[in-house]
């Protein structure tokens, strides 16, 4: 019996202690350089049912808007009253230009199309278009997972992860999902933020709506302790349990 419980005491303390090696970010970058590294910028192209905020101004003429545009103020409801939903047929809606077609473009092609159309109409217009806000669901081992808005043009992942409180020690940082909406389809991809390679990829940055998803390691899954002190507690627990229960069959 005691070979049995020292089998099982030295297999769970192997297995279920988590290393630093699988807490550390970007492990493979070299510690006594100075290291640069190219990071991948993709332009954001719009994408069916995004809300655009887009605003047309001129010095010589009225000002092209909504009828609530002037409010004041920086939360989701504000955008959606002021900003321009795209529709089902990649289409947004404006005063005085009309329907004008963005699905698939980036902001400054949105931007450069409108800027020909409102010419029309308007002298000397200034136009601006931007996004509702960045918003990023992030689930699984973090800190506060949840539904966050960024009010800036970039996002990059480890943004995402800091506003989340950061990923819990049981956390797998080898494969994190990302969940990414194009084009009417959803893609999963795998990250490993324990790389290096993060930083030239192309999720380094976020895209609006993106879905972050955060496994949990093994030793979360089997229930025992994140240190080795904690896995002998709870083993020191269930052996004790066991020996109740022989005794009491005993007797």
């Amino acid at each position: 019996m005691r070979k049995v419980f020292q089998f099982v005491l030295v297999a769970l303390l192997m297995s279920s202690c988590i290393s630093m090696k699988k807490r550390v970010y970007i492990q493979n970058a070299d510690e006594s350089k100075s290291l640069s590294y190219v990071i991948s910028k993709q332009e954001y192209k719009v994408s069916e049912q995004d809300i655009l905020y887009i605003t047309v101004k001129s010095l010589s003429e009225a000002t092209l808007s909504n009828n609530q545009q002037r409010q004041v103020g920086t939360n989701d409801l504000i955008f959606y009253l002021n900003g321009y939903s795209v529709s089902a047929n990649g289409e947004v809606l404006l005063p005085v230009v009309g329907p004008v077609y963005v699905l698939g473009k980036t902001l400054e092609e949105v931007k450069s199309d409108l800027q020909v159309k409102v010419d029309v109409y308007y002298k000397d217009a200034i136009i601006d278009v931007k996004t509702s806000g960045i918003k990023i669901n992030i689930l699984g081992e973090v800190a506060s997972p949840g539904k966050y808005t960024f009010y800036q043009n970039r996002v990059t992942i480890f943004d995402a992860l800091s506003i989340s409180g950061d990923l819990s020690d049981l956390a797998n940082r080898q494969e994190v999902k990302i969940l990414r909406h194009t084009d009417g389809h959803v893609s999963v991809f795998k990250v490993d933020l324990t790389s290096d390679s993060i930083l030239t990829s192309e999720f380094y940055f976020l895209q609006p709506n993106d879905v972050i998803y955060v496994e949990p390691l093994r030793a979360k899954t089997w229930g025992i302790g994140q240190t080795g002190w904690a896995t002998f507690q709870t083993l020191l627990t269930t052996i004790s349990s066991t020996l109740l229960i022989i005794n009491f069959f005993k007797n």
